[in-house]
């Protein structure tokens, strides 16, 4: 693929700007949030990013022509280049960011599945990537053959960072991307029900999508954080708050794409159904919730950031964190992929 006829110079935006940016049909209480929350700026080398990206996606067959146009619509590539701050090319930002990619594929590849697809395609890609998280598949170890071209795509990127982090990260790693598979799965089980309040938040907080995130952001840095670190009260807690922050909002600006489909797992249909609450009412009650959240991450980062006593890594990891929430609120808020009536969601090539 030339540089010249590729998707992402053909799709790329002037600086400041992210694709899509078409108000989602309950960003209303989400915008007031982000009237006080700056975007970050795009990184130095974004084209290049971009650039690599595509050719990342196409190369490995994760995605065909109709599927990389679907991604690039919806503005991941745009926040993967605004998710890092300065942080230099190389191994680790590449490996941080086709995580991130990953992830918003194999969520594309699982919405499919709420949206109606009855095959058992999603049980299939579950066990075929678990598969390959094994625990005898340390460095130097021989994985099983994968059969798709997500799973080898997932394979080398996991040999990759397996190679740029120490065990503590793979083994945290590991175990949040379980979590993240066997949580979607859960998740669509649960279509056309719609959960108590209590019971939705203490599913969410099984969905390791977030912290996989976050070891993604911890990857593209080289922090390796070690255990007494990752396990301080402290670095606990603001995951929480960025973990609820990022899943309250995407339920914020998902509702009416996810009811539309006859999905209920959302915190504003369970306050609508089971809190009787009017949606206009249960709306500003997650906006609010999502202000305190934010308010509170940034204040325990910020303290963190601040303490000469946290380590130098620790508190680089905090301010990162704080980056990656802000970027992905804006992205929440103005993305395709929750305009009301979407076009069906890509298709990986196999």
């Amino acid at each position: 693929m030339s540089h010249a006829a590729s998707p992402a110079a053909a799709h790329r935006l002037p600086a400041g700007a992210l694709p899509g940016a078409v108000p989602g049909p309950l960003a209303g209480p989400l915008a007031g949030l982000l009237d006080r929350v700056p975007l970050p700026a795009a990184h130095p080398h974004a084209d290049a990013l971009r650039e690599e990206a595509v050719h990342w996606l196409s190369g490995t067959g994760l995605l065909d022509r109709e599927g990389l146009e679907r991604l690039l619509e919806q503005g991941h590539l745009e926040l993967a280049a605004r998710c890092w701050g300065d942080l230099p090319l190389g191994p680790a930002l590449r490996a941080g960011t086709q995580w991130l990619l990953l992830g918003w594929i194999l969520d594309d590849h699982f919405d499919r599945h709420w949206l109606g697809d009855p095959s058992d395609e999603a049980d299939r890609t579950v066990r075929e990537l678990t598969a390959l998280l094994g625990p005898e598949l340390g460095p130097g170890a021989v994985p099983p053959a994968p059969a798709t071209a997500l799973a080898r795509a997932f394979r080398t990127l996991w040999q990759d960072s397996i190679a740029l982090a120490g065990p503590s990260w793979r083994a945290r790693q590991t175990a949040d991307f379980r979590s993240y598979l066997e949580s979607s799965l859960d998740f669509l089980r649960l279509r056309g029900a719609t959960p108590t309040v209590s019971q939705y938040l203490s599913h969410r907080d099984q969905d390791g999508a977030v912290r996989c995130a976050t070891g993604a952001v911890e990857l593209a840095h080289r922090l390796d954080l070690s255990a007494q670190f990752h396990h301080h009260p402290q670095l606990v807690d603001l995951r929480a708050r960025l973990d609820h922050l990022i899943g309250w909002a995407n339920d914020l600006c998902s509702y009416r794409v996810e009811t539309a489909a006859g999905h209920g797992n959302n915190l504003l249909s369970a306050l609508e159904v089971h809190e009787r609450l009017p949606r206009d009412t249960a709306a500003a009650k997650v906006a609010a919730l999502c202000e305190a959240e934010l308010t509170t991450l940034e204040f325990l980062a910020e303290g963190i950031a601040r303490g000469s006593h946290w380590p130098p890594q620790v508190r680089c990891y905090v301010r990162a964190l704080v980056r990656f929430a802000h970027a992905l609120l804006h992205w929440t808020a103005a993305t395709a992929r929750y305009r009301p009536q979407p076009v069906p969601p890509p298709r990986g090539r196999e």
